[in-house]
């Protein structure tokens, strides 16, 4: 009659034997894996704070080169105001050398004409001077009427002759003159050269300087735009590391409750192999002595225990307990030996 409960309780203790049994190595397997786990976590923490730190200098650096950049392309705008103003004025200087050159053509121009007038000025005075020389001649003809004749005739002389002097001195003025003013007129020339050359350099510097400062705005451009993308990965890398100290705390809990279930299981006595708790079905052998254990036989009619083991195994295992093992387990043919409350 017993015999079905005997073998559906050993059954039993087994599978309960196995499934704590995978507990427990579940959760040593549980636990490794968590100081694995946590190891690891802590390395990616220590990790990625020193990569945050990096970050937080790498975006400090690009703010420093964003600024320096910015007040590249502002110093290259006003080196190019000023590089068009400095064009500017050499254009007007050019300009004006321009018309210096002119002027210095106009003043030649005009002393030609002045020499050409001295010219004439020195025939008219030749030619006075022979009139008055014939003058002299016919009033010495004239005789005592001809003395004032003479007299006038001697005054028109010298006035022709001063006038002479006077013209061919102003003709040398002249010349010397014209030849300063092409002296003048080629440096002139040359300095409106000089100030074509310059305005040429002057607007490709500013050309040069438009393009460095194209460049410089373009690169502070970049640089915020860097600048930006490096501050939202410093504040991913924070999160990141908020989040494994959050994964690190979570593992410790969760290492602290595997270690509250493996001491709730290692009050389970378990053994080595599954099964070896199973109560098998053999002769009963008479107990001489309280003390002594009889192994378990098969039920019948006239061997019918005085309390149910049933109801009694089910009140420890109600209160979390194993039973108590009353001799180790034996392998082979042998049953184990209980008494007949504990089984």
């Amino acid at each position: 009659e017993f015999e079905p409960i005997r073998v559906k309780f050993n059954d039993s203790v087994s599978q309960l034997e196995a499934a704590i049994g995978g507990v427990v190595s579940s959760v040593q397997t549980i636990r490794t894996g968590l100081s694995e786990i946590a190891v690891a976590s802590n390395d990616l923490s220590q990790r990625t704070e020193q990569q945050a730190a990096s970050i937080e200098q790498t975006v400090a650096a690009l703010s420093d080169v964003s600024r320096g950049v910015a007040a590249t392309a502002e110093n290259a705008g006003k080196a190019r105001e000023t590089a068009s103003t400095a064009a500017t004025k050499a254009e007007q200087g050019g300009a004006i050398v321009g018309r210096a050159v002119s002027a210095m053509e106009e003043i030649e121009d005009s002393s030609q004409k002045i020499n050409d007038i001295i010219g004439v000025i020195d025939e008219i005075a030749f030619q006075t001077n022979l009139l008055a020389l014939n003058a002299g001649v016919e009033a010495a003809r004239a005789g005592e009427a001809g003395k004032g004749f003479a007299v006038v005739a001697q005054e028109v002389r010298e006035l022709a002759q001063r006038s002479a002097t006077a013209a061919k001195e102003i003709k040398d003025l002249i010349s010397t003159s014209r030849e300063k003013v092409g002296t003048g007129v080629d440096l002139v020339t040359a300095s409106g050269r000089s100030l074509e050359e310059i305005v040429a350099e002057v607007n490709a510097m500013a050309e040069v300087i438009a393009t460095i400062a194209t460049s410089a705005t373009e690169q502070a451009s970049s640089l915020r735009e860097v600048s930006g993308a490096a501050d939202q990965m410093d504040k991913v890398t924070q999160q990141n590391a908020a989040m494994v100290e959050e994964t690190t705390a979570a593992t410790k809990n969760v290492e602290a409750e595997t270690d509250m279930l493996a001491t709730s299981v290692a009050r389970f006595n378990v053994s080595g192999q599954s099964g070896s708790r199973t109560v098998q079905a053999g002769r009963s052998q008479p107990a001489p002595r309280p003390a002594a254990k009889p192994a378990i036989a098969n039920a019948s009619a006239a061997q019918k225990p005085v309390a149910s083991p049933v109801h009694a195994m089910q009140d420890r295992l109600a209160k979390g307990t194993a039973p108590k093992r009353a001799a180790p387990a034996v392998s082979g043919a042998n049953a184990l030996a209980r008494k007949d409350e504990d089984w």
